[in-house]
């Protein structure tokens, strides 16, 4: 009988034996012990470089994730652009240097708040269910301008851009936020649509003042044949006082008499009694057409304060109109269609000036084809809804935009108007104005020889509309 321990060794190599091999059996059953420690030897050794393999492995990519993971980490806090990671509920996790400088806050102070409080209280429920979206999917990446608060309180105009980071099934791990200060850049655009604003108002003042100069003059002619018709009967009212006195103590003579009727020739009573009601109407509307100028210029000049304001387009549409009016009658009659249309959330001034650039542009369209037929055009403004969008459609019977240059007319500095005619700044300005500031949307449609069609689109619901000063 076998020792137990010698029979489950041989049980472990697979030579169990219940009793023990005759003498001659023993020198194989030895070999064969030996060649099964031999195997056993070989396929540790395997093992044992296959582990050190993996290990030295390991270790390659363990070091290669810790390059990689401090590169980023340098990239991270090096970067130009303000950049914070938050976790699914909107707490800050780490941020970099450059938002330090933007806000103002040092990473321990902005670790742990939430995005939104960095920024005022008036968009921070727009802000928050944008990043509900943006957790569950249904939003992929959101982009806008925000303003944002920074600790010494002054105000960041930025774009803010958020992205979330998602695994494989398509969760969110984490939001990344990047933050670009352009509070430098909005006060240049503000400076130069000041300063275009102003650009059209000298390219005008020759108009208006035209405009202005026509009812002043017959103001002018109206009161001065008032002041001769009060001066004439100023002086009968005397005649009339004297005679009176005269009849009154019986020394009223037929001379006297005669005298009146001669003054009453003289001052031209049924003359003035026809006149003088229509030239004193005549006054009044010419007054009130330059009161409207006047109205229409200070309402079209005045600054925005620097937020939205509600504001009736059609108002404002009919005050560019009578500014624009000596740039317009000459070459085009004007045709309007205002809609019911509800007050838009705007900045009114802003319009304005889009309105003023695309009917200047109608008008510059029609001046070619004027030119050539001696026939004035059409310039047509309507306005109405769709949805919840306010359209402001501008339509001329010009040229026609040519097919080549459709695609540049909204690019900064392109013009096709000759040296000394256009800059190439209103219709990029205008885009500028529609599409970043009010969220809508400018378009148009255009035909060789037939004209062109503007459209304006301004949605007045901005709750998921940026909000710009």
């Amino acid at each position: 009988m076998l020792h137990p321990l010698l029979q489950q060794q041989l049980r472990q190599l697979d030579l169990g034996l219940e009793a023990p091999p005759s003498a001659d059996a023993w020198p194989e059953l030895i070999s064969r012990i030996s060649l099964a420690y031999e195997a056993i030897d070989r396929e540790r050794h395997l093992a044992e470089r296959s582990i050190q393999l993996a290990s030295q492995e390991m270790h390659g990519l363990n070091a290669k994730l810790s390059q990689e993971h401090d590169t980023l980490t340098n990239v991270f806090r090096a970067t130009p652009i303000g950049l914070a990671t938050a976790d699914r509920k909107g707490r800050v996790l780490q941020s970099n240097r450059a938002l330090e400088e933007i806000i103002g806050f040092s990473s321990q102070e902005t670790i742990g708040k939430f995005l939104w409080e960095f920024m005022p209280a008036e968009d921070v429920a727009v802000v928050q269910e944008v990043y509900r979206d943006l957790i569950s999917g249904k939003l992929s990446t959101n982009r806008e301008q925000r303003r944002l608060n920074a600790k010494d309180g002054h105000a960041v105009l930025a774009n803010a851009g958020l992205t979330p980071v998602r695994d494989e099934d398509g969760q969110t791990q984490l939001v990344i936020a990047s933050v670009e200060d352009i509070t430098a850049q909005g006060r240049l655009e503000v400076e130069l649509r000041h300063s275009q604003k102003l650009e059209s108002v000298g390219r005008l003042a020759a108009g208006i003042a035209h405009e202005i100069n026509t009812p002043i003059q017959f103001v002018g002619d109206n009161v001065n044949f008032l002041s001769g018709a009060f001066e004439q009967l100023l002086a009968l009212c005397d005649s009339y006082k004297v005679a009176c006195a005269k009849a009154a103590t019986g020394r009223l003579s037929a001379e006297d008499v005669a005298g009146l009727k001669q003054n009453e020739e003289t001052a031209d009573i049924e003359y003035i009694r026809a006149n003088v009601a229509t030239s004193i109407a005549s006054t009044l509307d010419g007054v009130g057409r330059v009161a409207r100028i006047v109205q229409s210029m200070k309402a079209f000049a005045h600054p925005d304060r620097g937020e939205r304001a509600t504001a009736d387009l059609n108002a404002a549409l009919r005050d560019t109109l009578t500014v624009a009016t000596n740039e317009l009658k000459y070459v085009a009659q004007v045709e309007t269609d205002f809609g019911k249309i509800p007050p838009v959330p705007c900045f009114v001034s802003d319009l304005n000036q889009v309105f003023l650039n695309l009917l200047v542009n109608a008008a510059h369209a029609i001046g070619d084809v004027v030119g050539k037929t001696g026939q004035r055009g059409v310039i047509r403004v309507r306005t109405y809804l769709e949805g919840s969008v306010v359209v402001i459609a501008i339509s001329d019977t010009g040229t026609g935009i040519p097919e080549a240059v459709r695609g540049r007319i909204f690019d900064p500095f392109f013009t096709t108007k000759e040296v000394g005619k256009g800059t190439g700044q209103g219709l990029a300005l205008a885009r500028a104005v529609v599409v970043d500031r009010h969220g809508g949307s400018l378009i148009f449609e255009t035909e060789m020889g037939k004209g062109t069609t503007f459209f304006v689109r301004i949605p007045f619901d901005f709750s998921e509309v940026q909000d710009e000063g």
